[in-house]
């Protein structure tokens, strides 16, 4: 999914070098710029990373 039409609620999946699937929930999403900034919620708690426009990332069906 593009950054730019991800939701709070969206559930963003990583897979890690070893093979384990992340999932992390969207909270927030912000446009700042040419670039958004997502808060999700991880195990760690919430943490936010800013991405270009036209990023994409892997989302939960």
């Amino acid at each position: 999914m593009k950054i730019n039409e991800l939701l709070p609620g969206h559930n963003i999946l990583e897979t890690t070098d070893s093979g384990e699937t992340l999932r992390f929930e969207v909270v927030t999403v912000r446009a700042i710029g040419r670039r958004y900034e997502i808060t999700m919620r991880t195990p760690a708690g919430l943490e936010s990373v800013l991405y270009p426009a036209n990023a994409y990332v892997q989302i939960a069906a």
